[in-house]
């Protein structure tokens, strides 16, 4: 910053909002005064605001503006001004359309236009920005490299890190800038000599990786960034561009990784938990602590998301629905009319009780057309936009979370990054993303880490599902037709969002920054268990720091993990939850990711013990002493029991024997069914029922199912005078019966 006087500069570093906005400003007052050859050192007050003002139009030119994107500059030179004492307070317009500007001012911005710029000072101050396969940018800083070593040696390195990004989908290139400062630092290296080049990488190389330890980086990932690193150079620049280093550069072995030690965090209480669910799971647990978790918390939480993802939907839907019939009654808004009375002020203010029939009138008008042109979304649509967007159903990032997750929820093999790639269309507006097949209707796009072999996934889609991809491509459609129609190629994803209708649409990403929306998304659960739903199941979601404490934890790929661990749970199977996330091959070590291994442990021996148990109760499904051997622990563990050993077919009247169901059956219907009469299965059913007869809170509806069947089974059984072995077996199952052993099981 040395165009800047040294107390101007402390003045603007010392604004409220020097890193968001005044920050940006100052670099480019530093660059303006290098392009013109000026600077505000030395210079009086007024000479600096006349400097201040050329700066202000070439602001608004294209020196600093893209000529594609028109439109002013005015807001972040309000907070440079600001940020500048009042003497030297600079003057500059404050409307977009460039007829309401002084013919002074417009003619510099016009000369800034045809501005001739030194070819290589223009490269310094544009910058070095890179992109990847993915269409994903960083910029790199090499201002210091480029002041020790010159613009050729510079070209140079961003030409190899050009070049290596743009055929990898890596987000990043690790430790080039580092790199860069570190071999700016030296002042007898010679980029040209092999032992002077080796030895300087090598140096950088023990003493960066000791610092991004020191930062907390485990060794492991420290060391897989050097070795693509180490790719990138002797592919790229070493040996090529530059000399070949001797030494060979060093490629340390990465300690192997395995899942136990991955994604561990200490609570506030102290407790370390694996986070790679939405449920923490705490490495040391009891096994009450593991049941209640397991089989109550990780479910609960996965059934309050769908549910609530659910209804986010069917809400978005009315949005929409609500634009199209407001629009017709409502006034499209065209902003640039200053000296008429047009009404456009009233229709905007969120006073005018019409001011969402007209945003939904000029939104079905124009769409996104405001975006790059003079009229900026501010004078169309009431403020604030982000609100309006929400209540026009235009697609946020934060919304399309609520479809990821119900496709999630149904199919966890569904990743991420498959919704965020998935495109819809092929170039020619062909359809590839959703096709139907003679099985169903298929979601098909690519899961990278697969290799190119296997990458491409198709996902049969249930009628939910479909019903989730067809509202996601109705939602978009606005923002997918701007982006066709200024030729990105972004227009052919099926998951488009906008964060309002004042930015620009581009491509969804699910998990980014997931702080960002976990205030969002608690007030969002709040809304919904106050508002959206009825089941008192979900009730705890009312409970602002209950629903702040799930939303800072929920994410799509937690959900993904959250869904297969469920399959797990069901099934006992590794190799069926493997399957569930769309592995190609299931390893014996793939819970290791997901659960710690005292939890794993936990359910070995669970299964041993239901695996004794079933042999018990097969033993003794004749004894009266079935209940005193074999205590249930569920009542899925009683009902499948009964369901094996009591009947084979229940009748229509035992079924539903209030008729819920619709009109009484026929009876020439076959309505037989079969018992097995047997001590130990009447002693189960006695005690059910009469547990059930003096419950202190409802039962579930399973409960109550066997109830009736032993109520009516019994009294059929106790009126067999032909056959008194029935009433004897009856006799000894009450005297052995107790309500006490399965009282705890009714509830579900």
């Amino acid at each position: 910053m040395s165009a800047i006087p040294a107390d101007m500069l402390k003045r603007m570093q010392a604004a409220t909002h020097w890193k968001s906005q005044v920050k940006a400003n100052a670099v480019r007052l530093q660059a303006f005064c290098e392009l013109t050859d000026q600077t505000l050192v030395g210079l009086s007050d007024p000479a600096k605001v006349a400097l201040l003002e050329e700066f202000a139009a070439a602001s608004f030119s294209a020196m600093f503006r893209d000529p594609a994107r028109p439109g002013g500059a005015w807001l972040t030179l309000a907070f440079l001004r600001s940020s500048l004492p009042q003497r030297l307070r600079f003057e500059f317009p404050t409307v977009p359309n460039q007829k309401g500007w002084p013919e002074q001012f417009r003619r510099r911005v016009n000369e800034y236009d045809r501005f001739h710029l030194d070819s290589e000072l223009s490269e310094f101050w544009k910058g070095w920005v890179i992109e990847n396969a993915a269409g994903q940018r960083q910029a790199l800083n090499l201002h210091r490299f480029w002041t020790r070593w010159g613009a050729e040696r510079t070209r140079e390195l961003f030409g190899a890190a050009d070049t290596f990004f743009s055929s990898r989908r890596n987000q990043r290139i690790p430790y080039i800038e580092a790199l860069s400062d570190y071999l700016s630092e030296d002042p007898n290296l010679d980029l040209s000599d092999s032992l002077s080049l080796g030895q300087a990488v090598h140096a950088f190389m023990h003493q960066h990786l000791h610092k991004v330890h020191n930062r907390g980086v485990r060794v492991s990932v420290a060391l897989t960034d050097w070795k693509i690193f180490v790719h990138f150079l002797t592919n790229h620049l070493l040996g090529h561009a530059w000399a070949t280093p001797i030494p060979t550069l060093p490629t340390p072995t990465a300690p192997k990784v395995i899942g136990v030690t991955t994604n561990l965090r200490k609570t506030s209480q102290g407790r370390v938990v694996k986070t790679v669910l939405i449920t923490p799971v705490p490495l040391h647990i009891t096994d009450t602590e593991a049941t209640e978790l397991l089989f109550r918390d990780v479910q609960r939480e996965s059934d309050a998301i769908i549910s609530w993802a659910r209804y986010e939907i069917a809400e978005a839907k009315k949005r929409i629905y609500r634009r199209r019939e407001l629009a017709p009654t409502g006034t499209a808004s065209v902003a640039g009319h200053s000296s008429k009375n047009t009404g456009i002020i009233h229709r905007l203010s969120r006073a005018c009780p019409e001011h969402l029939a007209h945003a939904a009138a000029t939104f079905e008008a124009n769409g996104f057309g405001h975006l790059g042109g003079l009229s900026k979304a501010s004078r169309l649509y009431p403020k604030p936009l982000h609100q309006t967007s929400w209540e026009l159903g235009i697609p946020s990032p934060n919304l399309l979370v609520a479809h990821a997750a119900v496709l999630v929820y149904h199919h966890p093999s569904i990743t991420p990054a498959f919704l965020a790639d998935l495109e819809l269309l092929n170039a020619d507006g062909r359809q590839i993303g959703l096709v139907e097949a003679d099985s169903g209707w298929y979601l098909r796009s690519q899961k990278r880490r697969r290799g190119p072999r296997l990458a491409e996934q198709e996902v049969l889609l249930n009628a939910e599902t479909l019903a989730v991809v067809r509202d996601v491509i109705e939602i978009t459609a606005p923002l997918r037709e701007w982006l066709r129609h200024r030729k990105d190629p972004q227009w052919r994803r099926l998951f488009l969002a906008v964060a309002s209708i004042g930015n620009t649409p581009k491509k969804w990403g699910s998990d980014l920054k997931i702080y960002r929306r976990s205030q969002w998304l608690s007030e969002r659960l709040v809304h919904f268990a106050k508002c959206g739903t009825d089941n008192k199941d979900l009730a705890w979601l009312a409970d602002p720091k209950r629903a702040q404490d799930l939303a800072s934890r929920m994410s799509i790929k937690r959900l993904r993990a959250q869904q297969g661990v469920l399959v797990y749970l069901k099934t006992g199977s590794v190799e069926h939850m493997a399957k569930a996330l769309g592995h190609h091959i299931w390893s014996p070590t793939l819970l290791d990711r997901y659960l710690p291994r005292p939890i794993q442990q936990f359910f070995v021996e669970r299964w041993i013990r239901l695996f004794q148990t079933g042999i018990i109760c097969e033993a003794l499904s004749s004894s009266s002493y079935l209940l005193d051997a074999s205590p249930f622990s569920t009542m899925d563990e009683l009902d499948a029991f009964l369901e094996h050993h009591a009947l084979r077919r229940l009748p229509a009247h035992l079924e539903d024997p209030d008729r819920i169901g619709g009109r009484p059956r026929s009876p020439k219907t076959d309505s037989r069914v079969v018992f097995g009469i047997e001590v130990g299965v009447l002693t189960v059913l006695i005690s059910l029922e009469a547990a059930v007869r003096t419950a202190e809170r409802e039962p579930c509806g399973r409960a109550v199912r066997w109830a009736r069947i032993s109520e009516r089974l019994v009294t059929h059984l106790e009126t067999q005078t032909e056959q008194p072995e029935f009433r004897a077996m009856v006799a000894e199952a009450r005297r052995h019966s107790d309500p006490r052993r399965v009282g705890d099981l009714i509830y579900g």
